[in-house]
């Protein structure tokens, strides 16, 4: 380890001023995070409806003059009853994602574009490819396996006290089918492509907390 050996040469390595500067600036926090989204969807017999996905992060972040950088992977992830269908994901196989806040020039906002996806690959190691979605409906329950891409665009609000940001978010989201483990649902479920909008906001956390502990004493922050 570089730390606990001496250096070689006896000096320290040289940094410039500016380096060090920049080192000064960077600050890491632990943030939790809340995010709501609304869209549409084509049910049979029951038309459009609207959906609703309630996504609870745990991040942590890494904040400079110009830009702020979350790594965050979901705690919880929830999708409102469609005309009586249920959808559930394993929030643990989930990948974990990489944002980046640049700032807005001459304000305290932030602007951020970003994707999260998964094709062919047995993300969730259940031996079957792309990951496994239980759907519980009326009509026809099971497991479908999915491909999935996430495309997000987000803006974020900030102050010059360096807070966590909130902001508006919009999500698109393109979905493959490549296996469902029962004929009902290989005949009903289909490829989609669905964007949807909504909302996100970020609080401080302590650096030991884990989503259990979060989730156990009622999630500290809420999107509006």
């Amino acid at each position: 380890m570089l730390l606990s050996s001496p250096l070689l040469s006896g000096v320290s390595p040289a940094v410039s001023p500016a380096d060090q500067a920049q080192a000064a600036v960077i600050k890491t926090e632990h943030w939790a995070g809340h995010q709501v989204v609304y869209g549409t969807r084509e049910v049979p017999v029951l038309g459009t409806l609207q959906t609703r996905m309630d996504t609870y992060t745990l991040a942590r972040v890494r904040r400079s003059e110009h830009s702020i950088e979350i790594d965050q992977r979901a705690c919880k992830v929830n999708y409102a009853d469609i005309g009586g269908v249920k959808v559930y994901v394993d929030v643990n196989a989930l990948p974990d994602s990489s944002l980046v806040f640049e700032r807005v020039e001459g304000t305290p906002h932030f602007t951020m574009t970003g994707t999260v996806n998964w094709g062919e690959e047995d993300i969730d190691e259940d031996g079957e490819p792309g990951m496994r979605v239980y759907v519980d409906a009326p009509v026809c329950s099971g497991n479908l396996h999915v491909t999935n891409k996430t495309t997000t665009n987000a803006r974020g609000f900030g102050d010059d006290q360096g807070s966590p940001i909130y902001g508006e978010v919009t999500l698109s989201v393109r979905q493959k089918i490549l296996g469902a483990d029962t004929k009902c649902l290989a005949g009903m479920a289909k490829d989609s492509f669905e964007r949807s909008k909504g909302s996100f906001r970020y609080t401080k956390i302590k650096a030991n907390e884990t989503c259990k502990s979060l989730l156990d004493a009622g999630w500290p922050v809420a999107a509006k």
